[in-house]
């Protein structure tokens, strides 16, 4: 999103743990939202590049750094800001949330906790501005049909990412599989029939070499590893 001001906002939510490919992917996001802002050639940064926000609603939390909000920008050895940065991050650690809104939350506090557990009657309970605005802003949104329908396309493309991957990854497991059972069998038919021809081990499925493989290794007829392979 972008403010009214110009900042560029990138927010997403990660119902997973913050691990190291998390924190590269994020630093990469904000890097690359400045330098798409920049074309070759400029001459006047101060006039077409705005400030960078990231923000990650993680379902983890940082042992290191027991905050529900941790901000990142670049500093000094002095632990001065960068003057004029342009890249700031968050992380919002959700886990601690229940905890802080028990205590008397602030407001945006209150707003994280609604995010994090949705509008519920007990949220709607507290009579809150903030819920309401919020309740508002989610009415909002499910009125506009293209905005919903754009939420459910994207929902529906990161479904078949992730299907997409399982199967790529299944795929690869398969593979190897079968060449490690292909290799040990063809390693082990050589060694008690030399003089045979291997080529009729070629293109079998897994379940045939392994077989195969335990019908050399019970020293099974030739005649009847044949018929296997048939």
């Amino acid at each position: 999103m972008k403010t009214d001001e110009g900042k560029l906002i990138d927010i997403e939510m990660q119902n997973s743990a913050l691990t190291k490919e998390v924190h590269y992917r994020f630093q990469i996001y904000g890097s690359r939202m400045i330098d798409h802002q920049v074309n070759r050639g400029d001459l006047l940064y101060s006039e077409n590049v705005h400030e960078v926000y990231t923000i990650l609603f993680v379902n983890d939390i940082d042992r290191d750094n027991l905050l529900l909000i941790d901000t990142y920008m670049p500093r000094n050895q002095l632990n001065h800001v960068r003057k004029y940065n342009l890249l700031t991050h968050h992380n919002v650690y959700l886990p601690f949330i229940d905890a802080v809104v028990r205590e008397k939350g602030s407001k945006i506090e209150l707003a994280i906790y609604t995010l994090y557990h949705g509008i519920t009657d007990d949220i709607m309970a507290l009579n809150s501005e903030v819920v309401i605005m919020m309740k508002e802003k989610m009415d909002q949104f499910n009125e506009d049909e293209e905005l919903v329908l754009a939420a459910s396309k994207r929902q529906l493309v990161k479904i078949q990412h992730h299907q997409e991957k399982v199967r790529i990854r299944q795929e690869g497991k398969e593979e190897g599989e079968l060449l490690k059972a292909k290799e040990n069998t063809l390693m082990l038919f050589k060694s008690k029939y030399p003089q045979e021809d291997i080529l009729m081990l070629e293109n079998l499925t897994l379940s045939q070499y392994n077989e195969i493989f335990k019908a050399l290794i019970e020293n099974k007829d030739l005649q009847i590893i044949k018929e296997m392979i048939k």
